[in-house]
């Protein structure tokens, strides 16, 4: 957890208590733990199964996990590439979106 946001997660989690939301937030922080404990993204990411998520909410977690975590930054590069981005990407891939292209 990056410390200086702890207030700002504590908010998150109070105002996220709704089943839906509560699920992203305990997804999250098994996330959390397994980069804690100096899991890799890719092993990390699959703190994500069992509970049932849709890709909005795996979006949304790693969203939160992007945002919260000291290892944010390797987080977001390795989710974006595993959604098939280039993991440059100024923000976090939803997998759940898609992008039509004009040819």
């Amino acid at each position: 957890m990056k410390q200086q946001l702890q207030k700002e997660y504590d908010h998150y989690v109070e105002i996220n208590k709704d089943g839906y939301s509560s699920v992203v937030i305990r997804a999250g922080e098994v996330i959390m733990k397994l980069l804690d404990e100096g899991k890799s993204c890719e092993e990390a990411e699959k703190g994500l199964n069992g509970f049932g998520l849709t890709g909005y909410m795996a979006g949304a977690t790693i969203q939160a996990v992007v945002r919260f975590h000291e290892r944010g930054d390797e987080m977001k590069e390795w989710w974006n590439k595993h959604c098939g981005g280039s993991g440059e990407e100024k923000g976090t891939i939803n997998p759940a979106f898609i992008t039509l292209i004009d040819k």
